[in-house]
């Protein structure tokens, strides 16, 4: 899952009558004056025909073979996902190919890490790969050995010292500084655990780090002790590794910006904003080894971790002077087509109004809960959804299109390349983006992260959906809505459960950060203090594990489709679009509290001011409610125009914080309230092109940084423009 630039703002879009996603130049064939079906209760018989053995079917199926991107496998799930779409009865299905730079192990010859002696002996040697440990399908020939995505420099790199930088992170080398320790020349080992891999490895980079060899520690991924692992438990074995991209960007690496279509433009790989130096992941037993060989002072006590070695920071090793660590690396760039499937329900009263679906297809090797949990349960949905038409004659009000994503794992490329190619379409007509990467990573809780615009239906569909655990239905909470509050009130609002902002890391990036369409996206999830689910990204990732560890009888699964179900329905059907606008301006008014609170002084003592900024916030509240409490309380609902007019306002607004020449040193990103954390793309923060600029001067005045301060009050004057334009458009006249 992650990253690319992106400028739509600016960006010519080719919509071709072969793969466009406009439905209306797809719906020539479809009667618009047919008789409408009888009326029934959609939301029950939707809920009724969703079933978990199917489910269970569709996953078994996905996860029984490795299917990288770019693949033969890759293309034939395509295929099978086209096949599924049409057997269910879709008006209109289309494998879309996209011609992409991906990368690659060798497969013969895997990627290894040596520890050298003073005679250039190999003292020790990494496997490459990972030991089959439990299920046949770990034994296939095309699983890939460990390797991270866009790796730089290839063959072998040696380094007379390796630096144990803990997570990586900018307080990490603060620290390593602090005693003496430059990592300039040196590896340095790294654990995966507190922000996304690609800004680890640029960290290092800039830095100065020859190479980065990247763990993870039983401390955070094997919590129950080291012989509590699969394939007995979810915990992670020692021979595990984590996978990944290390690309910060998103899309493809060749067309930034614009589609990577046939006629598309390349840049030369040299000039893509791609890792220069080698990175290799290794399993935890083999991090021991090379931890314990190190010498130099001992890691401060947080950063020890799980394993059986003192946690030495190096460089050097204890073993006496000329011992090396050597990295062999056969990791390539390749040009290869990866493909979307899209699936389309036309809808009746206002097809050219699009609600759309997604999770993406590939996998780094088997894939189960990522992706295919995602992809099983939205192959149920559609199938669901066809068959309200195919048995009953029923038709959406608005159109419902499915996205089955290919490789999304190396940047969200085929994401990106589909909304660069139908940006202008969809900025006009795409009502949400309803996103399921990973279905079930817990059995914890219910979890969304999403737009304010998207709380009200995603909450209301919630108490709708009968919880599956049973335990916490004989507790008195008979919803998911009622597990997901207990679990995770929200701070503010404890009457509510607390929802996500949306970072980066999967494919409503495009749709949500660059053209401003409302995103959520839907999973169930584990307990807070677990930063990811241990066998992320790892070859242990199989049916075996969700069948038989996690989610037994796929229920889980089950109440996940059942909410993506419910949300969709209701965006479809609902004759006023059921997006709350109260939401937004509690939001925005909580954002400015927290940042004055948090950067007021180091504002006003730079004569920068949030007077401005409070204002638009302020008056963006009294319009969101005038509009509440007058227009939408006014509105009738049997006049068509006046409801497209209302509807129209409402699916825009989001659009209306879209600044098309992007955030300040960041064009990729045009979302002024929401976008990725620069120092880590999985993770966001509220008006992040303004909190960026102000960590980056830290401590320094306007007359130590007189740039950096013009860019900052700049920058509080486009946020102050953004949210009265936003509050503007709410209006009727100007």
């Amino acid at each position: 899952m992650n990253t690319k630039n992106l400028l739509i703002g600016f960006a010519i879009v080719y919509v071709t009558t072969g793969i466009a996603i406009g439905v209306g130049l797809y719906y020539a064939g479809y009667n618009a004056d047919h008789s409408p079906a009888p009326k029934r209760d959609m939301f029950q018989e939707l809920q009724d025909e969703i079933s978990a053995s199917k489910i269970d079917q569709y996953l078994k199926h996905l996860s029984s073979v490795p299917h990288l991107a770019g693949t033969d496998q890759d293309l034939q799930q395509a295929e099978w996902l086209r096949d599924n779409f049409n057997k269910s009865g879709l008006d209109r299905v289309v494998v879309v190919p996209y011609h992409v730079l991906l990368s690659y192990p060798n497969m013969t010859q895997p990627n290894k890490v040596y520890l050298l002696d003073d005679k250039g002996n190999a003292n020790f040697t990494t496997s490459g790969k990972q030991t089959p440990l439990s299920q046949p399908e770990e034994s296939s020939p095309l699983a890939a050995p460990n390797f991270n995505a866009y790796s730089g420099q290839t063959g072998e790199i040696e380094s007379d010292g390796l630096v144990y930088v803990y997570y990586g992170q900018q307080e990490d080398y603060d620290h390593l500084e602090s005693v003496g320790i430059d990592v300039t020349g040196m590896i340095v080992l790294a654990r995966y655990g507190a922000s996304f891999r690609g800004n680890i490895v640029d960290l290092a980079q800039k830095k100065g780090a020859k190479g980065v060899l990247l763990y993870s520690d039983p401390k955070d991924f094997a919590q129950q002790g080291r012989n509590e692992v699969y394939p007995d438990s979810w915990w992670m074995p020692g021979m595990a590794v984590q996978s990944g991209t290390v690309y910060l960007g998103n899309g493809d690496p060749l067309t930034p910006f614009y589609p990577a279509i046939e006629s598309a433009y390349r840049i030369k790989e040299s000039d893509a904003l791609l890792p220069s130096i080698p990175v290799q992941p290794i399993g935890y037993d083999e991090a021991e080894v090379l931890l314990r060989a190190m010498n130099g002072p001992l890691a401060p006590e947080k950063w020890r971790g799980d394993l059986n070695t003192p946690y030495s920071l190096g460089p050097g090793f204890q073993y006496g002077s000329g011992w090396k660590i050597k990295m062999n690396m056969l990791t390539a760039n390749k040009m290869v087509t990866t493909y979307n499937t899209i699936g389309m329900l036309y809808g009746e009263q206002e097809p050219d109004r699009y609600v759309l679906v997604g999770n993406h297809r590939d996998a780094w090797v088997l894939g189960a809960l990522d992706p295919s949990s995602g992809t099983a349960c939205m192959l149920e949905m559609a199938r669901a959804f066809g068959k309200m038409k195919l048995d009953y004659g029923w038709r959406p009000r608005r159109s419902l299109v499915f996205c089955s994503w290919g490789a999304e794992e190396y940047g969200l490329i085929g994401s990106y390349e589909w909304v660069e190619q139908h940006a202008k379409v969809l900025s006009q007509r795409a009502v949400a983006y309803l996103n399921v990467d990973i279905a079930v990573e817990g059995n914890y809780s219910l979890w969304g992260s999403g737009a304010p615009l998207m709380n009200k239906v995603y909450l209301e569909s919630s108490k709708k959906i009968a919880n599956p655990n049973t335990a916490e239905v004989n507790d008195g909470r008979p919803t998911v809505f009622d597990t997901w509050v207990h679990r995770y009130p929200d701070a503010n609002h404890p009457s509510k459960p607390r929802v996500g902002i949306l970072g980066s890391g999967s494919d409503y990036t495009a749709f949500m950060h660059v053209l401003g369409v409302p995103s959520i996206d839907i999973r169930y999830t584990y307990q807070e203090e677990i930063g990811s689910y241990p066998l992320y990204h790892t070859l242990y990732e199989t049916h075996h594990l969700l069948a038989n560890i996690m989610d037994k009888g796929f229920v889980y699964h089950r109440a996940v489709t059942q909410l993506w179900t419910e949300v969709a329905r209701n965006l479809l059907e609902s004759v006023v679009l059921p997006m709350d606008l109260d939401w937004y301006a509690t939001y925005l008014n909580e954002s400015v509290a927290g940042i004055k609170n948090r950067y007021g002084a180091q504002l006003e003592a730079n004569q920068a001011t949030l007077t401005h900024f409070e204002r638009a916030v302020g008056n963006f509240a009294v319009a969101t409610r005038r509009f509440q409490d007058t227009t939408l309380a006014r509105l009738d609902p049997n006049d068509l125009l006046a409801v497209r007019r209302i509807n129209d306002q409402l699916m825009q607004l989001e659009r209306h914080f879209v600044d098309p020449h992007g955030l300040p040193n960041r064009p990729e990103y045009n979302h002024i309230v929401f976008a990725p954390s620069s120092s880590d793309s999985y993770s966001s923060s509220s008006f992040s092109g303004l909190t960026d600029l102000l960590e980056a001067v830290g401590n320094e005045t306007e007359a130590q940084r007189p740039k950096e301060w013009a860019q900052i009050q700049q920058h509080l004057s486009v946020i102050a423009f953004f949210v009265d334009a936003a509050g503007e458009s709410l209006n009727d006249y100007l």
